[in-house]
């Protein structure tokens, strides 16, 4: 039976949980419900497993905190022998607007430190990645990368902003699931147009 393996990444510990940084975290959790699993802990990750789509899939929340997300990564992919293109990361992007999806199939970390670890341990770009824009575009200055973002990103949130964290990470969690069932580009073609509106938008 084939693999696949679909990583969220976020920072470990309830202090962290309802923030914009652990999107990636939340839409795998989501992932988990829909296959109907759950995680245990193995080497500094949460790691699920279910039979979906006939493949074996590996769900991976890494616990060593952003920067070094690719170290439990690198560990799981070697023991599964898979290759960069078997591997899915989902994570929050504020190059993005907030709610909008945006899947690729390889590229570079766009200055996000997790997917830079990630990428670094498996010595290739050649790894899917779905983007879930977390950019507040009336609030949030225009910056360069996640240096000047640390205090944003980890704020508490509103129960709007909590409430579309959720949303977000639903919509995330499918994405990813189609991912599994039709391939990056079939995936992309259907999520790319899709964004997750706040809360009473357009009401």
């Amino acid at each position: 039976m084939e693999a696949r393996l679909i990583v969220g990444l976020g920072n470990p510990g309830p202090e962290y949980e309802a923030t914009w940084h652990n999107l990636g975290f939340r839409a795998v959790r989501q992932v988990a419900k829909l296959l109907k699993t759950g995680f245990h802990q193995a080497d500094e990750a949460l790691v699920g497993q279910a039979s979906y789509a006939r493949l074996d899939v590996r769900l991976l929340l890494p616990q060593t905190f952003m920067n070094r997300s690719g170290q439990p990564v690198r560990r799981l992919v070697r023991k599964l022998d898979l290759q960069p293109q078997e591997i899915l990361i989902v994570y929050d992007d504020h190059d993005l607007p907030r709610g909008q999806l945006r899947m690729r199939e390889r590229g570079g970390d766009g200055g996000h430190r997790g997917l830079r670890s990630v990428l670094f341990e498996l010595a290739s770009d050649n790894v899917a990645r779905l983007r879930v824009g977390i950019r507040d575009e009336n609030h949030d200055p225009e910056v360069g990368g996640y240096e000047d973002l640390a205090d944003r990103v980890l704020d508490p949130l509103t129960v709007d902003e909590l409430a579309h964290l959720d949303g977000m990470a639903v919509a995330a969690a499918d994405a990813a699931r189609d991912w599994l069932v039709l391939g990056a580009k079939r995936a992309m073609n259907i999520h790319n147009r899709k964004r997750v509106p706040f809360p009473g938008e357009g009401e």
